[in-house]
């Protein structure tokens, strides 16, 4: 009876070590992948109908009105970027034979520090910052810039316009093409 009964365990442990050393678990690797692919960096600035002059016999100087440009790097370069503003010259329409204003009597002054409204905030030092100090608007003039790393976002900035409308103008309207551009790189 001791012998049958070692038997029995005997067998019982058997089992155990089968179950216990069985054959090994077999798990498999998987992964997770995203990409994330690059969006646009854009620049614009809103239509702006400057402020109705009279005609008169001295050149006359609008003030007070501003572009409102917008901003956004979405492009996760981080490379940094440029704006510049141009301007066509101003082509005369209306019945009155006028002649076009030049671009150079278009002129912006020192753009307004940039606000932040999306995505990286501004730095003191990498911008977004404006630059410049204004000028004529008949060669690109750069407004706003951010160095490698930053600019990562959606920005605003105000930038003053002025245009002096030569000495007896023609009654007419006078339409200029504003060319925006933003560039790669700081």
């Amino acid at each position: 009876m001791n012998r049958t009964h070692v038997g029995r365990a005997g067998t019982v442990a058997l089992a155990l070590g089968l179950l216990l050393t069985g054959p090994a678990a077999v798990f498999a690797a998987n992964t997770v992948t995203e990409d994330v692919t690059a969006g646009t960096r854009t620049a614009s600035i809103t239509d702006l109908a400057l402020q109705s002059l009279p005609v008169a016999h001295v050149d006359t100087t609008t003030a007070g009105d501003s572009l409102d440009l917008g901003v956004d790097d979405s492009s996760g370069t981080g490379a940094g970027w440029n704006v510049t503003i141009e301007s066509s010259d101003l082509v005369y329409t209306g019945a009155n034979n006028g002649t076009d204003i030049p671009a150079d009597h278009l002129a912006i002054g020192t753009p307004v520090a940039p606000g932040h409204t999306a995505g990286q905030a501004i730095d003191g030092t990498n911008g977004p910052l404006l630059v410049g100090t204004g000028g004529t608007l008949d060669a690109p003039i750069k407004v706003i810039n951010a160095e490698a790393d930053y600019g990562q976002g959606t920005y605003t900035q105000s930038i003053p316009v002025a245009l002096t409308v030569p000495a007896d103008s023609r009654v007419g309207t006078y339409t200029a093409t504003l060319t925006v551009s933003i560039t790669a790189g700081p």
